[in-house]
């Protein structure tokens, strides 16, 4: 009896759904936050979340300003976009969501709190500009996390944030100074992890500050130029957004038609709005310290969106892409559609003209983008 009378206590409520979404009102009037979602004692979030910047309540519009402390733990999410309206993500937000595999952060948070994406399934994140601190167990358990892209102005990154990431594989950190990272079990369970940075000078400095000098867990590379032969496509994924497959490199700046940067993300997908014209979007490969050419890709109004949804692209069903036991493997219907496998560095292992696909003898341990036709999904093998 006391401990359900303390769960009923501390349980929260929100204040209204929207889209499937619940919201509590903030401090700040003309504010709200996203909460949890509670329906019969589990967190009823799943799929495809993609935060507004602004939510309508009984006549007034609120800005979302804010993601609550455990508001989508243990819930089945996907992929999640949180809007750059949004300056606080609380503790624990993300905490054990084993389905969430894509994120794509606000441009405005200033840190990654504590244990806030442990035991998700993400493979790769890109932290953006503006972030000083990833907190305490922030990505610990996050046993797919391949590449993380570390922005300039981080500081600091403290215990647990990222132990037992054992498939992590490359870090791109554009911060000059190193940030400090010698707390308790920082990167425990992680070995031969390459390390990206400005420059032989920023080299010099990691070498000689304690947290990243140890030569059996990183090796140190200057940046360089890239130029990376990519290609967007793009699904309607409902009236108001076209989903755009990102393909196989580490990350991307997303600009909207006024040449503001508006996204930078490192998931397989990014949602663009649509709006009641054609907008031209640009989207940069990046790795936060050098950039690749432009791409150009052109949202539909939301007038055309429809018809949109009907010819994308019916001739071709999604294909099943599994991995096991050292083999990808490629089914469905897939009869004279190219197949082609990279690694995520942007080298080709596999390009053939095949209804199904077996293919063996590829590398461990590593994530793959794999295209069949138009349709690309990252697969760890």
């Amino acid at each position: 009896m006391l401990m359900l009378t303390l769960l009923a206590f501390t349980a929260r409520s929100w204040d209204f759904v929207s889209n499937g979404i619940a919201y509590t009102l903030g401090d700040r009037a003309g504010e709200v936050m996203v909460d949890e979602n509670i329906v019969d004692g589990l967190n009823a979030y799943e799929g495809v979340c993609i935060i507004p910047e602004t939510v309508n309540f009984e006549g007034d519009n609120y800005t979302v300003t804010a993601i609550a402390e455990g508001a989508f733990s243990y819930s089945k999410v996907t992929d999640v976009v949180i809007p750059n309206s949004v300056i606080e993500l609380g503790c624990e937000a993300f905490l054990g969501c084993n389905e969430l595999k894509n994120i794509t952060l606000s441009l405005n948070i200033n840190e990654i709190p504590r244990e806030c994406f442990l035991g998700t399934s993400l493979v790769n994140i890109a932290i953006p500009e503006g972030v000083r601190k990833v907190g305490y167990a922030a990505f610990q358990d996050c046993h797919l996390l391949h590449t993380v892209m570390l922005p300039s102005t981080l500081e600091r990154i403290e215990a647990y944030a990222f132990n037992d990431c054992h498939n992590l594989y490359e870090i791109y950190c554009a911060a000059v100074n190193p940030p400090k990272a010698n707390a308790w079990g920082t990167f425990d369970g992680v070995g031969n992890v390459d390390v990206v940075v400005p420059d032989d000078d920023a080299i010099n400095a990691y070498l000689a500050d304690k947290g990243w000098s140890k030569d059996d867990r990183f090796t140190l590379y200057p940046d360089e130029d890239i130029s990376v032969l990519v290609t967007v496509e793009g699904v309607a994924h409902d009236q108001d957004w076209q989903r755009v497959s990102l393909g196989n490199n580490l990350a991307y700046k997303v600009f909207d038609e006024s040449d503001e940067l508006v996204a930078i993300t490192a998931a397989d997908f990014c949602y663009l709005p649509a709006l009641d014209h054609d907008a031209v979007y640009t989207i940069v490969p990046t790795t936060m310290m050098g950039e690749s050419d432009p791409i150009y890709f052109t949202v539909q109004s939301t007038t055309g969106i429809e018809q949109f949804i009907d010819d994308a692209f019916p001739a071709e069903p999604e294909p099943i892409i599994v991995a096991h036991w050292g083999t990808l493997y490629v089914y469905g219907d897939n009869y004279r559609r190219m197949v082609s496998v990279w690694d995520m560095n942007g080298r080709l292992y596999y390009e053939r003209i095949s209804s199904d696909a077996q293919i063996i003898d590829l590398p461990r341990n590593r994530v793959y983008v794999v295209k069949v036709g138009k349709y690309v999904k990252k697969i760890f093998l």
